[in-house]
């Protein structure tokens, strides 16, 4: 048996299907939306003030609305990504080509909806979303170490765009060979400055040595700058050696004085000696001459005159003993007093030696200075901006510029390191030899 199926009952699936495709459109319609959405919220800085440019990648997305069918429909040949051209204007499927350079985003957007419906003829505008892709290049050129192109990133300052070139910092090789020569001959006249101080310093103590002193007169130009810590450790220093010095020549002074005591004390003894035995002998004398007599009258045998002899000949053996050691002191004190005189001579002549070594470093050192300071006219007469372009540390001097499009006209500021830099922004860096320059914030 069959039954039939009623009108109302096939007209519930087409209205389900209807709905379906309406909220497939709705749903169509609120991802076109939402991609201007993202567009707008990828860069909030830029989202309402930035400007297109040339090269500027955009990524664009058409959908227009039909309520007859109830869905969003896609315009293909315009949805895609596009390069603004160097003219600064958007070459289109259907629409053509439009300006875009100096408007936002959200103006190309319209432009081009308005476009679509007056080229088709439609009843609604479609909506247009527009994406920025790629942002348009900037450059840095000058003293930089890598000059060139380089893709920018939402929020870019100076310090990082300079740092994406290599650095500042590289100057004009001539400058850089100007300042090289400049360095070395200013390093060279602060060795040769520190070498004359020492060489005053050490002069003084050799003149306090040559004249007996023990406590050094350092000339006026060391004594101003004694409350420089280098200049007043090298006067301490130089005290300290003179009086090593002078306490090493009176020790050795003070032991020939000791000896020549000793020796004195023993020429004493030995005189004291002399003197004793010079009397034994005149009496061993005389009882000599008495064993002779009485052996000549046969008084006494002539074992007691032998005896006698030999007693004598002792006698004066022992004296002629003593009389040498007492020539053999007497030359000991002479040599001493000898050595005393040399002790005080060899420290006299090291440093009357230190002196003409002194004179010798004096004049070399004069003659050196004047060859660095005439070195030193000769760069600033040859390049002075040279010299104006480096830090007290030696490194460039370097100023930082940018060049912009603003308002159609090409401007050029002078920036700092934590301003912004824009898509197109061309950065120059440049020896800086008027170090007066205003600084001019990018924003303005």
């Amino acid at each position: 048996m069959t039954h039939g199926i009623s009108s109302s009952e096939t007209a519930a699936p087409r209205r389900l299907r209807h709905k379906i495709k309406s909220l497939r459109g709705a749903c169509a319609l609120l991802l076109a939306s939402g991609s201007l959405m993202f567009a707008s919220l990828v860069s909030p800085a830029l989202a309402s003030t930035y400007l297109l440019g040339p090269l500027d990648v955009l990524k664009i997305r058409v959908f227009e609305w039909r309520p007859s069918a109830g869905v969003a429909f896609e315009w293909v040949p315009l949805t895609g990504e596009f390069t603004v051209s160097a003219s600064g204007t958007l070459s289109l499927p259907i629409v053509g080509t439009i300006p875009v350079a100096g408007k936002t985003p959200e103006e190309v957007g319209d432009i081009i909806g308005q476009q679509l419906q007056q080229q088709i003829g439609l009843q609604k505008q479609p909506n247009a979303s527009i994406e920025i892709s790629s942002y348009r290049p900037f450059f840095v050129t000058g003293a930089v170490a890598s000059p060139g192109k380089f893709n920018y990133l939402p929020g870019l300052t100076v310090t990082q765009a300079l740092s994406m070139a290599g650095g500042s910092g590289s100057i004009d090789p001539k400058i850089m060979e100007i300042q090289r020569e400049s360095l070395v001959n200013q390093g060279s006249m602060r060795e040769l400055e520190a070498e004359r101080t020492g060489l005053l310093a050490r002069q003084a103590r050799v003149d306090a040595m040559l004249s007996s002193g023990s406590k050094i007169s350092f000339p006026r130009e060391l004594t101003e700058r004694s409350s420089q810590p280098g200049v007043a450790q090298l006067m301490r220093n130089e005290q300290a050696l003179l009086d090593s010095r002078l306490r090493s020549m009176q020790s050795d002074l003070s032991a020939l004085e000791q000896s020549k005591v000793l020796a004195k004390n023993q020429l004493e003894a030995l005189k004291q000696k002399e003197v004793s035995l010079t009397k034994q002998i005149d009496m061993a004398n005389r009882d000599l001459s008495s064993v002779n007599k009485l052996v000549s009258q046969g008084l006494t045998v002539s074992s007691r005159q032998l005896g006698a002899n030999q007693n004598v000949a002792d006698l004066e053996s022992r004296s002629l003993d003593v009389s040498l050691a007492i020539l053999t002191t007497q030359q000991d004190l002479t040599k001493l007093d000898q050595d005393a005189q040399a002790v005080a001579e060899k420290y006299k002549a090291a440093a009357l030696t230190e002196a003409a070594d002194l004179r010798d470093k004096s004049a070399a050192n004069d003659e050196k200075s004047k060859t660095a300071q005439a070195l030193m006219l000769n760069i600033e007469m040859r390049v002075p901006a040279a010299l104006s372009a480096m830090t007290a540390e030696g490194r460039p001097r370097t100023i930082t510029k940018i060049s912009r499009t603003v308002n159609g006209s090409a401007e050029t500021f002078v920036v700092k390191d934590d301003d912004a830099v824009l898509p197109g922004d061309v950065i120059r860096v440049e020896p800086q030899l008027d170090v007066t320059s205003k600084t001019i914030s990018s924003t303005q």
